[in-house]
């Protein structure tokens, strides 16, 4: 048995977490994405190894790493990949950053699905290439894919990319089969590459089952580069480490180029013996994470029904919830507001994810039962006079 039940002391210089706001004092910190919770001890074990070594040289990922990425995903996603497909990276958005790069020009179309992980547009645009919006299907709490809206945007703008988010966030979504299928068609038809961000497919909860889009067949394969870390999953995200899969040698190439003129090739000592740790002797520790998380999402969505002044949107996969508080009638600067200042709970403007995410907020539940429980008190609390 894993102990996800203490509370450890993260109030250190530096953590961004749970960096200090003035005027705001006592704060339960929801808002950024990693977990309150001690990692694997086969992690720990394997990073005071190198560390213990005091030379820390040159180091490149190794057959042994490799293997391990290759292992993975074959054995939890039945992902056929091929070792020299796997392109080791220290970041799943640095990886998008040169994959855009490398399968568009400037003022090409890049499509994303909003509201999303609010880096998906920074990146596009950073990069000069034009960002191109549609938005999900909110029905009833359950988002889906707009396939009209996003076949016709994607004829209209001469999109080139289709930069994708899966499992979703912020709305939790866990793409169906069905779903993805639908997708990539669109793109094969249409000649759209496919960077599909797959950093939460570790974080699903039964009966849902992430399926990696390039898993679909070799034509999707081809035009395909999936993003992937071990770092979301095992609350990794000081020790960069991720890596691409890429099917295509072209692609391959020319996004290896892409790092290379950014002077980065690959992941640190400390990723790769974390990575080879933790696809070694962590899947123990990742299904009782599981669950315990299972359990969180389930006091989350009975403390905030449907028909609430809050209620929640049920997370099929990630370790976040979206929390849709328009009934409150405040705008997202209120509603920021109201919660830290007034409930000491700080969590992620739902506007930040994109103009359809206005009205709600975002809570990272991936915290002791007990920090959980006292964060919806105190929700609700300010809700009483509203």
């Amino acid at each position: 048995m894993y102990d996800f039940d203490t509370i450890h002391n993260r109030n250190t210089a530096g953590d961004i977490k749970y960096e200090p706001i003035k005027g705001a004092e006592n704060v339960i910190p929801m808002w950024v994405a990693d977990m309150d919770f001690k990692t694997a001890t086969c992690v720990e074990t394997a990073v005071k190894k190198v560390a213990e070594k005091g030379i820390y040289g040159y180091q490149a990922a190794d057959d042994a790493y490799l293997g391990s990425v290759q292992s993975w995903y074959g054995r939890r996603f039945s992902f056929d990949i091929q070792k020299n497909w796997i392109v080791p990276s220290p970041a799943v958005m640095y990886s998008a950053a040169c994959a855009i790069r490398a399968l568009t020009r400037e003022d090409d179309a890049v499509l994303i699905f909003e509201p999303v992980y609010y880096p998906f547009s920074n990146v596009i645009r950073s990069n000069r290439r034009r960002l191109v919006i549609s938005d999900l299907k909110n029905i009833n709490g359950h988002y889906e894919i707009d396939f009209d809206d996003f076949e016709k945007k994607i004829r209209e703008n001469r999109v080139k990319a289709l930069l994708f988010c899966s499992p979703h966030n912020p709305v939790g979504r866990v793409w169906t089969k069905s779903e993805l299928e639908k997708v990539a068609q669109i793109c094969l038809e249409n000649e759209v590459a496919i960077i599909s961000d797959e950093i939460h497919s570790d974080l699903v909860f039964a009966p849902h089952r992430h399926i990696p889009i390039a898993s679909l067949s070799a034509d999707i394969a081809a035009r395909t580069v999936t993003c992937v870390a071990p770092t979301k999953t095992f609350n990794l995200a000081a020790i960069e480490a991720s890596n691409m899969i890429i099917a295509d040698d072209r692609i391959r190439r020319s996004v290896q180029q892409e790092m290379r003129a950014n002077c980065q090739m690959g992941v640190n000592a400390f990723g790769i013996a974390a990575t080879k740790a933790v696809y070694a002797d962590g899947e123990g520790w990742l299904q009782e994470l599981l669950d315990y998380l299972d359990e969180s999402r389930k006091i989350l969505t009975k403390a905030f029904p449907k028909g609430a002044k809050t209620s929640a949107v049920l997370p099929e996969g990630t370790y976040l919830a979206w929390l849709d508080c328009r009934r409150l009638g405040l705008s997202d600067n209120e509603l920021y507001d109201l919660l830290l200042y007034k409930a000491g709970v700080r969590l992620h403007k739902g506007g930040t994810f994109g103009k359809s995410g206005e009205g709600f907020m975002r809570l990272n539940f991936a915290c002791p039962h007990s920090v959980l429980k006292d964060a919806i008190d105190r929700i609700k609390a300010v809700q009483i006079d509203l």
